[in-house]
C-alpha cells in the first residue's frame, strides 16, 4: 500500500479504537523513512503509527493476493513489483473511495496534509519534503488518473540508484490492472479487519 492506502487506514483505526488520529497520520508517513527499532526517539503517538505502517507493509507484502498479482508480472518487473503494486493500491483505492469513506477524496486528502504537515520540521529531511511534495501539487487526489500513476512510477525510479523498469512499466500494469484491482478489493477489507483486531487488543482495557 501507498501513502493514500496508509492514511485512510490510519483514520479508519483511529475512529474505530479512540487512538490518536494525528499520530497515526505521521506514522503513516514516517514509517518509509524511520529505520530500525523504535526506542522513544519520537512522541508515543507517532511510534504507534509507525508500527502501524510496519504492520501494514508486513500483512500487505505476505498476502496471498499479492503473491498472485506478482505472478502475473513479468518475471524482470518481479524485483520492483512491490512498488509497482503499492501504487497501483492507491490508484484501486481511489477508483472506489466513494465505497469506502463519506467524504470527497479532495477533503480527505486536505485534512490528512494538514494533520501531517504541523510538525513537518521535526521529520527527517526526506519526509518533509515528500510531504510538502505530496501537499503542494495534492497529488493523493489525483491517483484516479492512470497518467498520474505512471508518473509517480517514473518519479519513483529516479530514485533509484539502479537500472530499473518503473518509468516503462505502465503499459504492462495497465493492462493487469482489472485483475490487480479484483484482488485488491478483496485484500483490502481484510486488511482493514486483521488490523482493526490487533491495535484494539494491543489497547489498554
Amino acid at each position: 500500500m501507498n501513502y493514500l492506502a496508509h492514511f485512510h487506514l490510519a483514520q479508519q483505526l483511529a475512529s474505530r479504537t479512540g487512538l490518536d488520529q494525528q499520530g497515526l497520520l505521521i506514522g503513516g508517513l514516517l514509517g518509509d523513512f524511520v529505520k530500525g527499532p523504535l526506542r522513544g526517539d519520537y512522541p508515543a503517538e507517532w511510534e504507534v503509527g509507525i508500527r502501524l505502517h510496519r504492520r501494514i507493509d508486513a500483512l500487505t507484502d505476505s498476502h496471498t493476493r499479492v503473491t498472485e498479482c506478482l505472478n502475473v508480472l513479468p518475471v524482470n518487473y518481479r524485483r520492483y513489483g512491490g512498488i509497482m503494486l503499492d501504487v497501483c493500491f492507491d490508484h484501486c483505492l481511489s477508483l472506489h473511495w466513494g465505497d469506502l469513506h463519506p467524504s470527497p477524496l479532495g477533503n480527505f486528502t486536505q485534512d490528512c496534509y494538514q494533520h501531517i504537515l504541523v510538525n513537518k520540521d521535526q521529520y527527517p529531511r526526506a519526509a518533509m519534503r515528500q510531504i510538502g511534495f505530496l501537499a503542494e501539487y495534492d497529488v493523493l487526489s489525483k491517483m484516479d488518473n492512470w497518467d498520474n500513476i505512471e508518473g509517480m512510477l517514473a518519479r519513483i525510479a529516479k530514485r533509484i540508484p539502479r537500472e530499473n523498469p518503473l518509468s516503462s512499466c505502465g503499459p504492462e500494469l495497465a493492462r493487469q490492472l482489472p485483475f490487480i484491482e479484483q484482488q485488491f478489493l478483496a485484500l483490502y477489507p481484510a486488511l482493514q479487519a486483521q488490523l482493526f483486531a490487533e491495535f484494539s487488543e494491543a489497547l489498554p482495557s
